[in-house]
C-alpha cells in the first residue's frame, strides 16, 4: 500500500480527534508525500550484457584477434579508442575470470577498461564507489595484416587492480595465420558414385570408399552436375585459418 492510501485511511480519525484539520492534511500531503514516495521506489539495476562484442562503430570488418584474461570478482567494460582521432571505435563486455576473445577492426587503439561489481547501464557503466574505477592500457595496440595472410592481434592479461590503478598487464602477440591450399585429384572412377567394384587384397569384391561417401562438399557438388567428361580431374581451393605466434 502506498503512502497516499495510508494518509487517506487515517485522515477521518485524525480529524475527529482534532489532531489534524483538512487544511493541515493537505499541507502534510504536499510536503511529505513526495519524500516518502521516493523512498518507496526501488530501481533494480539492469542485467549485465553477455560477454562479447557490444558495438563496432568503425564500419570496418572485425577480423583481428584480441583476447583478454581478467581476474575473477569484477566485470569489465572494454572500449577501444582510436589512437589518432580519440574516437571510440569498439566496445565489449567482459565477465571477470571468464574466457573472452573478440575480433576487432584494423587500426591502432588505446584499450580503456572500466570495472566494477554492479552494472548500471552503458551510460553510467558501474557507477561510482570503492570497488569501481577505470584505467587505460598504454602504449596503444596495433591490429594489422602482416605478410600475405597473417592477421596480427594481441593477448592481454590483467593480473591485479589496486587503488583504481592497473598494477600489472602482460601483452603478447596473438595472430591468425591463413594457409591457402590448392588441390587436384587425378582421374579415379572409384571416387565417384556408381563406381564399379574392384577386387581387394583378400580376393573379395568391395566398392572402394569415395570422398563423396565421407561427406566431401566438393565432390557432393561435383556429383550433382551432369558430367560430359567424368574422368577429368577436379580442382579444390581452400583457405584454412589457425591461431599462431
Amino acid at each position: 500500500m502506498g503512502s497516499y492510501q495510508v494518509f487517506r485511511l487515517i485522515q477521518p480519525l485524525l480529524e475527529r480527534t482534532g489532531w489534524l484539520s483538512t487544511g493541515q492534511f493537505l499541507v502534510l500531503i504536499t510536503c511529505f508525500l513526495p519524500v516518502w514516495s521516493a523512498a518507496e521506489i526501488v530501481i533494480e539495476p539492469p542485467a549485465p550484457p553477455q560477454s562479447g562484442l557490444i558495438w563496432n562503430r568503425t564500419g570496418l570488418p572485425a577480423v583481428f584477434p584480441l583476447q583478454v584474461k581478467t581476474p575473477a570478482g569484477q566485470d569489465y567494460f572494454l572500449t577501444l579508442i582510436d589512437a589518432g582521432t580519440s574516437v571510440e571505435a569498439l566496445a565489449a563486455y567482459i565477465h571477470g575470470g571468464s574466457f573472452f576473445k573478440v575480433l576487432v577492426p584494423p587500426g591502432t587503439y588505446i584499450l580503456q577498461f572500466s570495472f566494477g561489481d554492479v552494472w548500471q547501464g552503458e551510460e553510467r557503466l558501474f557507477g561510482s564507489g570503492v570497488e569501481t574505477g577505470s584505467f587505460e592500457l598504454q602504449p596503444p595496440l596495433t591490429f594489422y595484416l602482416r605478410g600475405g595472410g597473417t592477421k596480427a592481434g594481441h593477448l592481454v592479461e590483467l593480473n591485479r587492480i589496486l587503488d583504481d590503478l592497473l598494477v600489472t598487464a602482460d601483452v603478447k602477440a596473438q595472430s591468425i595465420c591463413q594457409t591457402r591450399i590448392f588441390e587436384t585429384s587425378p582421374p579415379f572412377k572409384a571416387r565417384y558414385p556408381h563406381a564399379s567394384r574392384t577386387q581387394d587384397g583378400m580376393g573379395t569384391l568391395s566398392k572402394k570408399s569415395s570422398l563423396l561417401e565421407k561427406g566431401s562438399p566438393n565432390l557432393d557438388l561435383h556429383s550433382r552436375r551432369k558430367h560430359k567428361h567424368p574422368n577429368l580431374p577436379y580442382f579444390r581451393f581452400e583457405v584454412r585459418s589457425r591461431y599462431c605466434d
